[in-house]
C-alpha cells in the first residue's frame, strides 16, 4: 500500500501473490504473477474443486515448498480448513495471533475469495477497493451472476436474484453483514480476530458474517456483478447444493453460535440472521400441508381448517402481501425470475426437510455432518466405477439421483395435486348446490387451490426432459395461470358461508330476555332504548292488602306477564346453564347468564305469595298466574314505559286450582336453585325451599290453569302430571332425597297412563309437554333403560332426515318440523334435547347428533339464505310486532298504531336474539308485523330454546369444520353403491 494508506490514483505496479486451495481435494498449490496497475493487495484465496479463473494470462508454476491439505473423512468443512491452512500456516505464520510474539496483521492486508468456476471481470479490483478504502470495512461482498442459465427459465436459481438485487441491498442498509462464499473481498486482521473462517458449519459464509456483526465490524455490498460463474444445472447437483445450504443454517442454530442467543448482536439483528433459517422450517411444514389439505378433504371428507371470514381474511392478507413483497421489481424482466422463487419453495421443500431431519439426527448422535460441493455440468461426481445399468434411463437434466427420493416426491405432489382437483371437479358436477341452495364454494376454492398447487411440481416435470424455447413458454403460461388461480381461490374463501360465532350468539340470545325485562331495570344494559315499566304492577291478595308484582318478563311483543311461560323459561336457561356451563364460560357469559335466570326466579317468588295473614293468623297462599288484560293490551300498540292502561293480575289458589302452572314453577324455582348454587348458595336455597313450598301446595290444588285463566286460552294445558314429576325430579336433583325421585317416577307413570293421549305429538318437548324431558332426566337419576329407550326413539325421531310426513317431517332445505304446529320453538328444543341425550344417554356418536343440533341451529341463523333471530344475521327478521322496539323515540314521533305498527317500516329499536315462529313447510316466510301470526312472533318460549342450544353447542365447541368431516370422496361413493342417500354438499350425518 502507498504511503499514507490511500489508493492513489497514478500508474504504480504491485505484484500480487495468489494462492489456490480445494475445497475437497488436495492439488498442488499454485503461485502465479501479474502485474496490476493502480492498487496494492494481498493474498487472493481461489476456493472450489479445481482452479478456473481465467480472466488474466496465468502461469502455473507447482510449488513443492508449501505444504499441501486435503478433505480428510469426518471433516466439517473442508473449505474452512483449507483457506485457514493456508493462512494460518503459510501467509500470516509469522503474525498475531499465530505467532504469539509477531506483530499485527495490518489493517491494509485483505483478501479476495472466489470459488473456482467464478471468472472475475477485468475492473473487479479497482471497483471492490474503492469500498475497502474505509478502514472500518471489513468486508465488501459482490453479487454473483451465472452464465450457463437464463433466467426467464430457471426455475431453481433465481432466489439469487431476489437475494441480490432486492434483500441484501435492504439489509445492507440495516447494517446486516453478509458473505456468500465467494465474490467478496475482506481486510484479514478482522479475519483473524474471528478466529479464521468457521469450520463448525459448512456455511462458513453465513456463519463468518454473523460472527463479524457480533464482533462489531462493519461490511458494504456493492451491488454490480463484478465476476461470472456457474450454476448447478442438473436436478442431483441443484438438489445437493440446496440441501448444503440448509444443513448449514441448521447446524449453526444448533451450536454455541446460534444467533438467536449471540449477546452481540440486537434483537433485529438476531432475527434477520435467524430469519433464513426460520424460512427452511416453515418451508417444511406449510408446502406438504398445502397439497395434503384439499386433498384430505375432499378424498376423506377430514377438514382440518375452518373456512369463515377469520380464514378468508388471513388467505387475502397472506396471499397479497407475500406476492407483493416477493414480487416487487424494479425492472418489469425480473417479474418472472421472482416468481420462480416461490415455485423453488416448493420444489425444494422435501430436499430442506431431509437437511433439518439429517442435521438433528447427527447432532443427537454426535456425528459430524460432511460438506459436500455442488457438482457443475460435464464435471465427475467422483464415484468412479461403472454406472448402474438402468430398466429406463432417467430424464437427460435430472442426472443421477443417487438413490434419492426429491423427484419422486414432487411427481406424488402433482399427483396428489392432480387427483384433488379431479375430485373436486367431479363432486361439484355431481352436485354443484347444497341442500339449503348455496353454491358449494369450498369445492371450487379446492380446485383452485389443487391446481395451484400443481403448477411448482409441473415445471419440474418439464424441466427434467425440456429446457429450450418450448419451457419458457411454458413458464410464462403457468406463472399467468397461478395468478388466476390464486385470485379465483381467495375470492372462493370469501364466497364460502361463514360459520357463525356461536358464542356471540349466545349473547344475543340472552339480550332477548333483557328487552323483555319488566319493572326497574338497572341503568347498564344491552338494551338503552328500553326503561322502567310495569312499576305499579300489583295484587290484592285476600287480607285487603296490595302486593307489589314488580319484575318479571313480558310473554311476547305485548305486555302480558305469564308465570307459567316464565316458569318453563327458567327452567330451560337454568338447565342448560346446569349442563353447559362451560358455553357461558367460554363466551364470556356466566354472569350473564346467571343474572338472566335470577331475574325469571325472582319473579316467580314474588307471583308465590305464601305468608298472607290477617290479624296474625294465616290465610290461604295464592299464586298469581298472570298480570295484564289480554284484551286491552292487544287494543293498544305503544311502548310499555309510556302504558297507562289497566294490568289486573290473575291469580290461582285453592278454590281456583293450577296444578301444572304451580307444579312448573317449583320445577323452575328448584333447577334455578341447582344451576345457581355455585354463584350463590344462600339464595339458591331460598330458591329451593319456596319450590318444595309450591310443590306441596301443586300436589293438594289438583286442577288445570287454563280454567281459570285468561291466558290460558293462547297457552292451553290439558295435562298436570308431567309437570309435578318434572318439579320433584328437579327437587331429587337439588336435595338429594329419594322421596321425591320416587314421587317422580309415579307421577310419570300416571301422565302416561292417563294423559298420553292428550299430546297431539308426543315428540314435541315444550311447555306442555315435558315428558321428554323426564326421560332424560330419569334415566340420569336411576339407569333404568326404559326412559334411555325413550330418549333414543325421540332422537331417531327427530333426525329422521327421510321423512317428509308425519309427528316430525323435514322441509326442502332441511328444517325439521313438528306436526302440526311447525314453527321454529319446537326445532330448538329437540336441539337442545338432542345435545343433553348426546351428553348424557346417547351410548356413541357424540358428533351425530351434536351436528344434527347445529345443522337445525344454522337453518335458524342463515344457512338457508335468511336468519330468523331478530338482530342477527345480514338478512334478519326486521319487522316482528314488538311493542317496545317497534315504537319510535318521543323526539321523533308519538307511537301510534300508524306510526309503529301499520307502517311498512323496520323496527326503530334493535331488538336482538328473539327467535320468530319461523317459515312454512315450503321454508317461505314474510317479514311483517302482524301480530295475528304465529311465524311473525318473538316469545319468550320461541327463543328459550334456542339460546339454551346455543350454550350446548358453544359448550362442546361444535363448529362447521367439525361437522363437515366424513363429508368426502370416498364416503359420497360408498353411499352411492349402497344406494343411500348422497350426503355430498349437505351435512355429514345426512345419509347414514
Amino acid at each position: 500500500m502507498p504511503p499514507g494508506g490511500a489508493l492513489l490514483r497514478s500508474s504504480w505496479q504491485a505484484t500480487v501473490s495468489i494462492s489456490a486451495v480445494s475445497a475437497n481435494s488436495s492439488p498442488p498449490f499454485c503461485c502465479h504473477s501479474f502485474t496490476a496497475n493502480h492498487l496494492l493487495l494481498g493474498p487472493i484465496l481461489l476456493s472450489g474443486s479445481s482452479c478456473g479463473c481465467c480472466c488474466w494470462q496465468w502461469c502455473c508454476l507447482p510449488v513443492h515448498s508449501l505444504p499441501i491439505l486435503g478433505v480428510y473423512a469426518g471433516e466439517t468443512n473442508g473449505k474452512s480448513n483449507n483457506l485457514n491452512h493456508c493462512l494460518k500456516n503459510v501467509i500470516y505464520k509469522d503474525y498475531y495471533p499465530i505467532n504469539p510474539q509477531g506483530p499485527k496483521i495490518p489493517k491494509h492486508e485483505v483478501m479476495v475469495v472466489f470459488d473456482a468456476d467464478m471468472v472475475a471481470k477485468p475492473n473487479f479490483f479497482t471497483k471492490i477497493l474503492e469500498l475497502m478504502v474505509d478502514d472500518d470495512i471489513a468486508l465488501c461482498l459482490t453479487p454473483q451472476g451465472f452464465n450457463n442459465v437464463d433466467a426467464q427459465s430457471d426455475i431453481f436459481n433465481n432466489l439469487n436474484l431476489s437475494f441480490w438485487e432486492y434483500m441484501l441491498p435492504g439489509t445492507d442498509a440495516f447494517g446486516y453483514i453478509a458473505c456468500t462464499g465467494t465474490n467478496f473481498c475482506m481486510r484479514c486482521f478482522p479475519l483473524a480476530d474471528c478466529g479464521w473462517f468457521p469450520t463448525f458449519t459448512i456455511t462458513e459464509d453465513y456463519a463468518l458474517g454473523m460472527i463479524l456483526k457480533a464482533k462489531g465490524y462493519k461490511a458494504g455490498y456493492l451491488n454490480e456483478y463484478l465476476a461470472i460463474g456457474e450454476a448447478p444445472e442438473e436436478i442431483r447437483n441443484i438438489f445437493r447444493q440446496r440441501s448444503r445450504w440448509c444443513k448449514g443454517q441448521m447446524q449453526v442454530l444448533f451450536s454455541r453460535y446460534c444467533p438467536l442467543l449471540d449477546t452481540g448482536l440486537t434483537i433485529g439483528m438476531r432475527l434477520l440472521y435467524t430469519s433464513v433459517t426460520w424460512c427452511y422450517i416453515t418451508n417444511t411444514f406449510a408446502v406438504p400441508c398445502s397439497v395434503l389439505v384439499p386433498f384430505i378433504a375432499l378424498v376423506f371428507g377430514i377438514y382440518p381448517l375452518v373456512l369463515n371470514r377469520d380464514f378468508a381474511l388471513a388467505a387475502t392478507l397472506y396471499y397479497t402481501s407475500s406476492t407483493l413483497v416477493t414480487m416487487y421489481c424494479t425492472n418489469r424482466k425480473h417479474l418472472k425470475p421472482l416468481w420462480f422463487c416461490i415455485v423453488s419453495c416448493h420444489l425444494l421443500w422435501f430436499t430442506f426437510a431431509k437437511a433439518q431431519i439429517n442435521v438433528i439426527i447427527k447432532k443427537i448422535m454426535k456425528k459430524t455432518v460432511v460438506f459436500k460441493s455442488t457438482k457443475k455440468k460435464g464435471e465427475d461426481d467422483g464415484r468412479g466405477g461403472k454406472k448402474k445399468r438402468r430398466f429406463c434411463a432417467p430424464p437427460k437434466n435430472v442426472g443421477d439421483m443417487e438413490g434419492t427420493l426429491d423427484a419422486w416426491v414432487l411427481v406424488a405432489s402433482f399427483s396428489i395435486s392432480m387427483i384433488t382437483a379431479i375430485v373436486g371437479a367431479f363432486q361439484m358436477i355431481d352436485k354443484p348446490f347444497t341442500a339449503q341452495g348455496d353454491f358449494r364454494w369450498f369445492l371450487a376454492l379446492s380446485i383452485f387451490w389443487s391446481v395451484y398447487n400443481m403448477i411448482p411440481p409441473a415445471l419440474f416435470i418439464f424441466y427434467c426432459y425440456n429446457k429450450g424455447q418450448l419451457f419458457e413458454d411454458f413458464c410464462s403460461f403457468c406463472m399467468t395461470l397461478s395468478f388466476i388461480v390464486g385470485i379465483g381461490g381467495i375470492v372462493c374463501t370469501w364466497l364460502v358461508p361463514d360459520d357463525y360465532n356461536l358464542g356471540q350468539v349466545l349473547n344475543v340470545s340472552l339480550q332477548f330476555f333483557e328487552a323483555q325485562r319488566s319493572g326497574k331495570l338497572p341503568r347498564i344494559s344491552n338494551t338503552p332504548w328500553r326503561g322502567n315499566s310495569g312499576l305499579w304492577d300489583s295484587v290484592l291478595l285476600p287480607n285487603g292488602k296490595n302486593y307489589s308484582l314488580l319484575g318479571g318478563w313480558y310473554d311476547d311483543g305485548g305486555m302480558l306477564k305469564l308465570s307459567y311461560t316464565t316458569a318453563f323459561t327458567v327452567s330451560m336457561l337454568s338447565w342448560a346453564y346446569y349442563e353447559f356451563k362451560g358455553g357461558y364460560k367460554s363466551s364470556g357469559n356466566v354472569d350473564f347468564g346467571a343474572n338472566t335466570i335470577r331475574w325469571g326466579a325472582d319473579y316467580l317468588m314474588k307471583v308465590s305469595v305464601t305468608n298472607i295473614t290477617s290479624a296474625g293468623a294465616s290465610m290461604q297462599p295464592i299464586f298469581v298466574a298472570q298480570v295484564g288484560d289480554m284484551a286491552k293490551d292487544k287494543l293498544y300498540w305503544g311502548s310499555p314505559e309510556k302504558s297507562t292502561i289497566p294490568r289486573p293480575a290473575t291469580y290461582l289458589s285453592a278454590a281456583r286450582p293450577g296444578t301444572d302452572a304451580m307444579a312448573m314453577s317449583a320445577a323452575a324455582l328448584a333447577s334455578a336453585a341447582v344451576a345457581i348454587q355455585d354463584e350463590s348458595l344462600q339464595v339458591a336455597d331460598v330458591y329451593l325451599q319456596k319450590a318444595i313450598v309450591l310443590y306441596q301446595l301443586a300436589q293438594r290444588w289438583r286442577g288445570y290453569y287454563a280454567r281459570y285463566i285468561e291466558s290460558g286460552k293462547i297457552y292451553p294445558s290439558t295435562s298436570m302430571y308431567d309437570d309435578l314429576s318434572f318439579a320433584a325430579v328437579w327437587i331429587y336433583i337439588a336435595t338429594g332425597d329419594e322421596n321425591y325421585l320416587n314421587d317422580a317416577i309415579t307421577f310419570y307413570d300416571q301422565t302416561v297412563s292417563s294423559e298420553g293421549h292428550v299430546n297431539p305429538n308426543p315428540y314435541m318437548f315444550n311447555y306442555e309437554n315435558v315428558v321428554p324431558a323426564l326421560d332424560l332426566l330419569l334415566y340420569k337419576a336411576t339407569g333404568d333403560p326404559f326412559y334411555k329407550t325413550n330418549v333414543q326413539v325421540f332422537v331417531k325421531e327427530w333426525m329422521n332426515t327421510k321423512s317428509k310426513t308425519g309427528d316430525i317431517y323435514y322441509t326442502n332445505k332441511n328444517l325439521a318440523k313438528a306436526y302440526p304446529y311447525g314453527t321454529l320453538q319446537h326445532t330448538a328444543n329437540a336441539a337442545f334435547y338432542t345435545m343433553l341425550a348426546a351428553k348424557n344417554v346417547m351410548d356413541s356418536k357424540f358428533m351425530l347428533y351434536a351436528c344434527w343440533a347445529r345443522n337445525q341451529v344454522g337453518y335458524m341463523l342463515g344457512d338457508a339464505g335468511r336468519s330468523y333471530v331478530t338482530g342477527y344475521g345480514a338478512v334478519q327478521p326486521m319487522k316482528t310486532p314488538h311493542k317496545a322496539a317497534s315504537c319510535p323515540p318521543p323526539d321523533v314521533t308519538d307511537c301510534t298504531w300508524e306510526s309503529a305498527y301499520y307502517t311498512t317500516d323496520p323496527n326503530y329499536n334493535p331488538l336482538r336474539g328473539g327467535l320468530v315462529g319461523g317459515p312454512d313447510d315450503n321454508d317461505m316466510w314474510s317479514d311483517d308485523r302482524d301480530m295475528n301470526n304465529p311465524a311473525n312472533i318473538v316469545n319468550l318460549l320461541n327463543s328459550v330454546g334456542f339460546s339454551a342450544a346455543m350454550a350446548a353447542l358453544v359448550d362442546n365447541d361444535i363448529n362447521m369444520a367439525k361437522c363437515q368431516q366424513g363429508n368426502g370422496f370416498i364416503q359420497t361413493l360408498m353411499l352411492k353403491a349402497k344406494g343411500q342417500p348422497d350426503a355430498s354438499g349437505q351435512r355429514w350425518w345426512e345419509g347414514v
